[in-house]
Formats: C-alpha cells, sequence, structure tokens
C-alpha cells in the first residue's frame, strides 16, 4: 500500500457513518501510506461491534483496490510498446484471427458457423 491507495481507502471507508454517532466516534486520519483509525466508545461492547463492522468494510476495500486500483509505482507499456509487442507476435505466427469454435471453425475469419 502506498499514500495514494490509503487516501482512496479513507475516503471509500468515510462514506460509511457510525449508526451510533452519540456512543461511538470513528476518526479516520492518513498519515504517510499509513491508514490510522482512532476509536472511541461508551462500552467495551459497542467498540467490539463498531470494529468488527469497520473491519469488515477494510477487508472490503482492500479486495476490491488489490483488484481494480493500480498500482501508482508500476510502470506500464507505453501504445508504442504494446504495439510493437504485439507485431512481433503477429510476425512469429503467434498472432491468431479471430475466434476458433469447436470444430475449427472461427468466428471473424469469414467462415460460415452451421
Amino acid at each position: 500500500m502506498n499514500a495514494q491507495h490509503a487516501a482512496i481507502a479513507k475516503r471509500s471507508l468515510d462514506v460509511d457513518r457510525e449508526p451510533n454517532l452519540e456512543l461511538v466516534e470513528r476518526r479516520t486520519t492518513v498519515e504517510g501510506d499509513v491508514l490510522v483509525v482512532t476509536f472511541r466508545a461508551a462500552s467495551a461492547r459497542l467498540l467490539r461491534l463498531a470494529s468488527n463492522s469497520f473491519l469488515s468494510s477494510v477487508d472490503l476495500v482492500l479486495r476490491t483496490m488489490a483488484e481494480f486500483a493500480p498500482d501508482p509505482d508500476e510502470v506500464l507499456p507505453t501504445d508504442e510498446e504494446l504495439e510493437a509487442i504485439a507485431s512481433r507476435a503477429r510476425e512469429e505466427g503467434g498472432g491468431r484471427k479471430g475466434i476458433e469454435l469447436k470444430g475449427g471453425a472461427g468466428a471473424g475469419g469469414g467462415e460460415e458457423v452451421k
């Protein structure tokens, strides 16, 4: 996780307010690449319920970010580099034409599929 991911997580988690605002207080901040969460509750039971609910939301946010949030430190290939890779693959015969269906007929290959 980096600072950008921590900020995204904070914004995502801050949308859901505590249902018992008068009994439970939750404060989230970002310190560098760390999401810091502070709870204050009227009782240990309310603290447990609030923290369990929050951790369930954190789990969902982290799994979603792992799937969809790009790592800003990862260097992605440029369009030119991707085209060069595709061109080399076509030259080497690695590029397929269309989609091959069961029985050898191919979609996009000009063959009629019966």
